[in-house]
């Protein structure tokens, strides 16, 4: 049986590494580790799937002369490497060299050359030799003995292609693959190939010449326009020729059969992965180790679980108490085997120390959290989680404690701290927590409920673990000042639920659903044809087939008919228009005049869910349904939220708002005096800057100069440049950047405290609220100008942005506590951005508008005064 090599071409690989993995993600230096973690990722799915004997890595080091001679400008057109990949390619090469892989780089040399030449060196040897690259180049390397391994989605779904497999999907022999590909060019490479030649005709012409010499000999036969580019581009058909032949006798100094997979030393895995925390990877690399100190290094990289006993019945009730009276700190996790509903009796419940680890099951569930909720110190990886099941968000199900008992209980919430110290993670899951951090792995068990254990065990460690970098990274109080006291508060307002006017809501969607049918038709009469507007590919073979509009970028469908290419050519033809206002409406439609009556509760309420961990600036967001993203400007979401109505008969809502809260945050950060002066003199601060912009007095300010000063003092705050505000005002660069210029004039503070922020995210790789919530800027070092000016807009309006999110948030926490001391029957309801809804009974109006004032202005002392717009009306629209 022959020997299997496998090859991979590490360039291709780091690359589709780098853009699959999105997540931030970092080494404890600061260096980037997302390419590198998709890497292994990839390395250990190709090594675990073909079993190979051998395996190499080839990295580029150059271009061979031949190509640069053959095409001039060969690659010249490819953008730069980012820095932030480009810094990714040592990590992985001391991966690779922990694995005891060679590694071969040849100087003037491409990848491909360098798989060229091993494939071919492994079949003198007879072995089996898998290519794994994702450059369609390596197609012509293909044999009985040589296949390219190649990904088809994400990361770990492959594909092994042979001679058949090539053929079946380009029409072409592996033999046939170089000229395949020097008819139809490589745009990415600037190989120029032949003018009209694409991938079928390009196999076409091949299946019936063989090769580009046979289509030449029979250039007779061709006719029109083909036979022209084909006659007239013999030079740049052969030239491309040339430049697409991947060389198979670069001088490299290897012994192929000296190598050996795996070969490695687990030490030596161990301490290169977990200096990543690649925790992972390390125990799935350390599964192919054959030496005997991989047990020991699995052992030593899983996170530290005592020998507990596992208690049930009234052994565990009695642990329960005995942990109340002690004092000691507890874990509570709830395992749900089957997804069911609490009340089905299929949950089972951990309760955890370091000693022991009490299990109940069925009624004694609800029991025993609410018995812990009241009386112990506990974690939990979600605590709004069991909250919930004690106090669920329907007003007819059964509440087992109070706004009140969720106020007072001693709890520490684990994804809310992660969170607090790393808002930019994609996840807070339990086990992604444990390896990003702590750089451990969970031990496995084949018994679940043993598994369940090891699960309460880790919330334990990593309490210990958040709790001191909370302390450490000054952002405890952050943590338990504001995010951890807000959790009843959400809770609370989960149950309490929103009531909605179905009957209006109805009268709204066959309005609307009239109003597309008459959009769809005046579309149809510009296209002058009927076809499915719903349908991206359809509506793109309309704007840009029939109608010949600007296309933008393609997708598999066609051309991409997004909003942003919409935008883009919307005075190119009026169809444009009717297609953004029929998208508009469809979206409002099916998301909440069709849906909303559908999703209330028995209690004819909607029950919207706050998600504390989803947004990286610190704001709350909603879902299920989505209240935030009700647009306010368009006249259908106004009408929208008149279907929102007071929770009572005799109630009304009342909205409070906070006026210009992040212009007046960047008063306060920046610290310049004429900034602080304008908020504090009660004056129009919009019309002030105008003032100032424009060089004029205050009372010959106009509309239209205030209107342009407002754009310019908001841009400000959201780090928008010239072209940006020219954009949104319709004026000229120029203009722009004179207003942006005398804006700093005028107030010069403010332009050395935003630098100072991006100079912070440049050297620190973060900036923070006014709180201590750090926010990574993770794009702050990318090459690429305008991933890097995003990030650096980003670190220029988080402090204002994120502090606005942290003050409604300590708002909300001490508005609900005055509400419940002083026993009243108005409920909050809604928060939105920087606003809060109320429904309030009419004799409690004027006692709670002064309670949302006073808590909201004084909240936390500024050097500006905050300004609280506090409205009310029959439905939320009027309030607001």
């Amino acid at each position: 049986m022959s020997k299997r090599l496998v090859v991979i071409d590490g360039n291709s690989l780091m690359h589709r590494a780098y853009h699959a993995v999105q997540a931030s993600m970092s080494a404890p230096d600061g260096t980037p580790t997302n390419a590198a973690y998709g890497f292994m990722s990839m390395f250990l799915k190709l090594v675990e799937t073909t079993n190979p004997d051998m395996v190499v890595c080839a990295f580029d080091a150059g271009k061979p002369e031949f190509r640069l001679k053959a095409v001039e400008g060969y690659k010249a057109n490819r953008k730069p490497m980012d820095d932030a990949l480009r810094i990714q390619f040592p990590v992985v090469e001391n991966l690779l060299q922990s694995l005891d892989v060679p590694i071969v780089k040849e100087k003037g040399w491409e990848g491909d050359d360098i798989l060229g030449t091993l494939a071919r060196m492994g079949e003198r040897l007879g072995f089996e030799t898998l290519l794994v690259t994702g450059d369609k180049d390596a197609y012509q390397l293909v044999n009985d003995l040589t296949k390219v391994v190649t990904t088809k989605k994400g990361i770990s779904d492959i594909a092994i292609y042979g001679p058949q497999e090539v053929f079946d999907r380009y029409g072409v022999t592996p033999e046939q693959f170089i000229d395949f590909l020097a008819l139809k060019g490589d745009a990415s490479d600037n190989i120029p190939g032949v003018p009209g030649i694409g991938d079928k005709s390009a196999a076409t012409l091949l299946q019936r010449y063989e090769s580009i010499d046979g289509i030449y000999e029979h250039l007779s036969e061709l006719k029109g326009k083909q036979r022209e580019n084909i006659e007239n581009n013999k030079d740049a058909a052969y030239a491309s020729q040339t430049a697409a032949t991947i060389a198979c006798d670069v001088p490299i100094d290897i012994d192929l059969e000296a190598i050996s997979w795996p070969s490695f030393s687990a030490q030596q895995a161990t301490e290169a992965f977990s200096a990543l925390r690649f925790s992972t990877h390390l125990k799935h690399v350390l599964s192919f180790a054959h030496d005997g100190a991989a047990a020991s290094a699995l052992q030593s990289m899983q996170l530290d679980m005592p020998n507990h006993t596992l208690l049930e019945s009234q052994e565990a009730f009695d642990y329960v108490q005995h942990i109340i009276q002690s004092n000691v700190l507890c874990s509570v996790y709830l395992y749900e085997p089957e997804q069911l509903s609490l009340f089905e009796h299929e949950n089972i419940l951990f309760v955890a120390t370091r000693e022991q680890t009490a299990i109940f099951r069925g009624e004694a569930v609800v029991e025993t959290l609410r018995n812990i909720v009241n009386n112990a110190t506990w974690c939990a990886h979600d605590v709004k989680e069991i909250f919930t099941l004690l106090y669920p968000a329907n007003n007819n199900e059964t509440a087992y404690i109070s706004y009140r008992e969720m106020r007072q209980s001693n709890y520490f919430d684990i994804s809310l701290a992660a969170y607090v110290l790393a808002s930019h993670e994609k996840s807070y899951e339990v086990v992604h927590l444990v390896e990003r951090f702590m750089g451990k792995t969970l031990p496995q068990e084949k018994d679940d409920l043993r598994m369940a254990a090891h699960y309460a065990q880790a919330l334990l460690s990593w309490y210990e673990f958040l709790d001191k970098r909370l302390h450490d990274d000054g952002a405890y109080e952050c943590y338990a000042t504001i995010d951890a006291p807000l959790v009843p508060v959400l809770v609370y307002m989960e149950r309490i639920g929103v009531a909605i006017d179905e009957g209006m809501l109805q009268t709204m969607a066959s309005d609307a659903q009239s109003s597309m049918d008459d959009i769809r038709t005046r579309i149809w009469e510009y296209a002058g044809a009927e076809f499915n507007v719903d349908s991206p590919k359809q509506l793109s073979e309309v704007l840009f087939d029939v109608l010949g509009l600007t296309s933008g970028k393609k997708t598999k469908s066609g051309y991409s008919t997004d909003a942003a290419t919409l935008q883009k050519i919307r005075h190119e033809h009026p169809i444009v228009e009717e297609v953004i206002a029929y998208r508009e409406l469809a979206k409002l439609h099916s998301t909440y005049l069709i849906a909303l009556p559908k999703i209330q509760k028995n209690d004819a309420r909607i029950h919207t869910h706050f998600n504390q961990t989803i947004a990286a600036t610190g704001r709350l967001s909603s879902s299920e349904p989505n209240l935030q993203n009700i647009p306010v400007r368009n006249e259908l979401g106004k009408r929208i939220r008149q279907a929102f109505i007071p929770l009572r008969k005799d109630d009304t809502f009342i909205s409070a708002d906070y006026s210009q809260i992040e212009l007046r945050l960047l008063a306060h950060l920046s610290e310049d005096e004429k900034l602080i002066e304008a908020f504090c003199n009660g004056q129009d601060f919009h019309a002030q800057t105008a003032a100032h912009v424009f060089n004029v007095p205050l009372d010959e300010v106009t509309s239209e100069m205030r209107s342009r000063a407002k754009a310019v003092n908001f841009g400000i705050v959201y780090g928008q440049q010239a072209f940006g505000l020219s954009q949104s005002l319709g004026i000229a660069f120029a203009e722009a950047k004179r207003m942006i210029d005398d804006y700093f004039i005028a107030y010069p503070k403010v332009y050395e405290y935003l630098e100072s922020l991006k100079n912070d995210a440049h050297q620190l790789g973060y900036v923070s609220t006014i709180f201590g919530r750090r926010r990574y800027i993770t794009d702050i070092a990318s090459s690429n100008a305008q991933v890097r000016a995003f990030g650096e807009r980003t670190a220029m309006n988080h402090p204002m942005q994120g502090s606005a999110a942290d003050i409604i948030k300590l708002a909300m926490i001490s508005i609900q506590d005055e509400l419940d001391a002083r026993k009243l029957d108005a409920r909050m309801i809604i928060q939105v951005h920087d606003e809060l809804d109320i429904s309030c009974p009419l004799h409690e109006v004027a006692e709670v508008e002064d309670i949302l004032k006073a808590v909201m202005q004084d909240v936390v002392s500024l050097r500006v005064p905050l300004v609280v717009d506090v409205t009310s009306g029959d439905n939320w629209a009027l309030a607001h």
